[in-house]
């Protein structure tokens, strides 16, 4: 009822808080695509008949290119937006040992995406003899990942919302973006895009409203591709 909710007060002096939106949905992103592709895999390794080559090549290179996205993502945590939280949280100590956790988080994420990156290359060349250890790697990427999640939303996202000036959050995101970290800047767009509600990519592009002439095209080719992997 309207008359039990309460308004958050502002999180400090005033400031306009950190818009978390992209943050979000990155997350939710990251966490749906390793669900399908987890998914996927487990019933082509269960599958009566192996997948075909062209099938195989196109699942592997959309495995190479989730991959590529997340560890830019969480290269950007490590580098921009954890120093910033902590410059910005007055008592630092008490979100070091959470920021060691996910920093740790990311270099075994790190090391089981170099596994799966390979696996997908001896998939793409062998699909009947290989899906099976491609399925074992990415269903453990998706539990590392849904904890991790979990766990960083749930002790970083308060501290971001309470402590960081939404100026200072809007400008770590800036400089992430700048930083370039996906070696396909307009995969990473459009597969981002994809995930995202109408309301979403007015808050997240410039300008703040979609521009469907220039998103289409983009966003066509991505769902050709997603539709080649996932649809078979």
């Amino acid at each position: 009822m309207d008359s039990e909710h309460h308004t958050p007060a502002p999180p400090y002096d005033g400031a306009a808080a950190a818009d978390l939106t992209g943050i979000r949905l990155a997350h939710r992103a990251i966490l749906a695509d390793i669900e399908r592709l987890a998914r996927l895999l487990a019933a082509l390794a269960g599958a009566a008949e192996p997948a075909g080559r062209a099938r195989a090549e196109a699942v592997a290179g959309y495995v190479h290119r989730y991959n590529a996205v997340v560890r830019g993502h969480h290269r950007g945590e490590d580098e921009i937006l954890w120093p910033v939280i902590l410059d910005a949280v007055p008592d630092a100590a008490g979100a070091v040992p959470a920021i060691v956790r996910f920093v740790e988080d990311h270099e075994a994420l790190d090391a089981l995406q170099a596994d799966c990156d390979a696996a997908a290359d001896r998939f793409a060349a062998e699909p009947g003899r290989h899906a099976g250890r491609l399925a074992g790697l990415l269903a453990d990427q998706r539990d590392l990942l849904a904890e991790h999640i979990e766990a960083e939303e749930k002790h970083l996202f308060p501290l971001i919302a309470g402590q960081v000036p939404g100026a200072a959050y809007a400008a770590a995101e800036a400089r992430i973006r700048k930083a370039g970290r996906s070696a396909d800047p307009a995969w990473a767009s459009a597969w981002l895009l994809s995930h995202a509600t109408e309301g979403e990519r007015r808050r997240l592009l410039p300008g703040g409203a979609a521009d469907p002439a220039a998103l289409d095209p983009l966003l066509r080719a991505y769902a050709a591709e997603a539709a080649a992997v996932f649809a078979g």
